[in-house]
């Protein structure tokens, strides 16, 4: 068993999802009375947690209750959906996996390939939204439970109330089903208008929903406002649902609701590897508390008796149209102890302790005339308890053993592929130590298998290591200011770039050698007042952004960050 050092903590760190970002929480309290994200609900919970009393059509009510999870020959279970054919004889679970399985791979606009959204309103179809990890895995969840007019909540708990809270289809309750703090009464504050639209028509928009934002990073650029400007979650949301109240709804549950509590065993319940299914979630979590990665499965092979391959789109802080994965470059999370492993965790317990590992969401039913969240029948096979941590910490071994093995080429185009996408993260967002981290963590993966093909790892740096690998060096994050910089731009990369090249220009013209000034917190000012004069001199200095604290950080005093040295020496290249 090992403990987690401060350079594992900062690969933990390097696909994170953070809390909401401070403007959305404080825009979102004026609404709600709620000024504090939810944690996870401190209640045991075996096969089932019992959640609020809420009567069909109570002002709260965010859509109607018409079927059930369960139902496989009712009038609407026996309909074509978006991803099955008419009399399927699947439940609505079965066809919630079969909705996120049959999403096709599009273009991302950042760079490699999302997901797009098929909807059941004729021939509409969106890529993803730009979203934090965990929202991904809530959005589809929700945005299907909506569609179809099925029973979902989700339980956090409110430390200001000293109670848990429950959101979903019923909207924002406490356990009494009285309504939450001031959160909104969706049924009589916004419009439905899915009986009324049809086929054809124009579609109903709603104008202040438009406006609305999950923070300053959720732009969607394949939509355009009136004015030209770039609208944000809001203008997805309105463009997706005809009932509006669902797009209030999932801005609100998107900003209080995390990673925390998809760990939550209300909330979802782990299962066996070899179950692995689309619509499950896998989770990174390295603490009982605060943030942690959620990577929704999206498609699952299983090209041999035995074997597995899955893909995953997740997205990140700063929020990202989720980055499709194919099982080359999914492999190393499923594997990784992060993802409920049975090493020991900084809170000196094992990780299968903390919630991380494939998980499933728990299907919501009506018993005793409460909302509850439990496991069907279905699912008895493929479940495991919290309690079971032997079962949950062999996980990361099994998917070792059944996973579609990569050949040595294979698994080099993946380091690479993954050593790309990281590159074009960070020419987006410059400060981004996740990025990063994730690049130096496919590096360290190139270097393995480039050994076994016979290639030392000089070698390789020498045929792959860029300046900009250097430039935008990882650092360590608690001990890094700029780690918590999640506002940067394009913009100031091109900055920080052209820097760096007239900087390696200047050295060649005295046949000289430097190492590249890192792009991090050192010197005078904020720390980037070297980057700031020189965006300057290019005309440039309206696009140069001063340092803000962006997420809660340990390291907002600090006046030099910490690099480490996994890049190398950009010298003996």
């Amino acid at each position: 068993m090992r403990r987690l050092t401060l350079s594992s903590a900062l690969v933990l760190l390097s696909a994170a999802c953070a809390d909401p970002g401070n403007q959305a929480l404080t825009e979102s309290a004026a609404e709600t009375g709620l000024d504090e994200t939810l944690g996870m609900n401190a209640e045991e919970v075996g096969t089932s947690t019992v959640g609020p009393a809420v009567p069909a059509g109570a002002a709260t009510e965010v859509w109607a209750v018409r079927n059930q999870w369960a139902d496989t020959d009712t009038a609407d279970a026996r309909r074509a959906g978006v991803a099955w054919s008419a009399n399927s004889g699947l439940s609505w679970e079965q066809k919630f996996e079969r909705w996120v399985g049959s999403m096709r791979r599009v273009s991302r606009y950042a760079g490699g390939e999302t997901f797009e959204i098929t909807t059941p309103y004729g021939d509409r179809k969106f890529g993803a939204p730009t979203l934090e990890c965990a929202e991904v895995a809530m959005f589809l969840r929700v945005t299907f439970a909506s569609w179809y007019g099925l029973p979902f909540f989700i339980q956090g708990w409110s430390s200001a109330d000293r109670q848990p809270i429950f959101a979903g289809h019923f909207g924002f309750v406490f356990r009494t089903g009285q309504r939450a703090r001031t959160f909104p009464l969706f049924k009589t504050a916004y419009r439905d208008h899915t009986s009324s639209w049809r086929e054809g028509a124009a579609w109903p928009t709603d104008s202040t929903l438009r406006r609305m934002h999950l923070g300053s990073d959720d732009a969607v650029l394949f939509l355009t406002n009136a004015d030209g400007t770039i609208p944000g979650a809001g203008a997805y949301f309105d463009e997706l649902f005809l009932n509006k109240r669902v797009g209030y709804f999932m801005r609100l549950i998107l900003v209080y609701f995390g990673s925390v509590n998809l760990a939550d065993e209300g909330n979802t319940f782990h299962v066996r590897a070899a179950a692995t299914a689309p619509g499950d979630i896998l989770l990174k979590r390295w603490q009982r508390q605060g943030i942690g990665h959620v990577m929704p499965v999206m498609r699952v092979d299983r090209p041999a008796e035995g074997r597995i391959a899955a893909s995953i789109a997740s997205g990140s802080m700063p929020r990202r149209q989720p980055l499709w994965e194919e099982p080359s470059v999914a492999i190393s999370s499923f594997t990784s102890q992060y993802t409920g492993g049975s090493e020991q965790s900084s809170d000196m317990v094992a990780y299968s302790a903390l919630g991380g590992g494939i998980r499933r969401w728990r299907t919501t039913i009506l018993r005793n005339g409460r909302w509850t969240n439990t496991t069907l029948a279905a699912d008895e096979m493929d479940y495991i308890a919290q309690s079971d941590q032997a079962s949950i910490g062999a996980r990361p071994q099994q998917f070792r053993e059944i996973w579609q093995v990569l050949t040595p080429e294979e698994r080099q185009r993946a380091a690479l592929d993954r050593i790309a996408a990281a590159r074009s993260h960070l020419r987006m967002y410059p400060a981004s130590c996740s990025a990063r981290t994730r690049r130096e963590d496919a590096f360290a993966d190139l270097y393995l298998v480039s050994e076994e093909l016979g290639t030392s790892r000089a070698a390789v740096d020498r045929q792959h290591r860029t300046l900009e690998d250097h430039v935008f060096a990882e650092l360590e994050y608690n001990q890094s200011k700029t780690c918590c910089w999640n506002s940067t731009t394009a913009a100031m990369a091109t900055v920080v770039l052209d820097y760096a090249m007239q900087e390696q220009a200047r050295a060649q013209a005295r046949m000289m050698c430097v190492q590249p000034t890192v792009f991090r917190a050192h010197g005078s000012g904020d720390g980037y007042d070297v980057w700031r004069t020189h965006a300057a001199t290019m005309g440039r200095a309206a696009d140069w952004r001063a340092w803000s604290e962006d997420e809660p950080c340990m390291a907002r005093a600090v006046a030099m960050d910490t690099a480490t040295s996994r890049a190398g020496d950009f010298c003996a290249r």
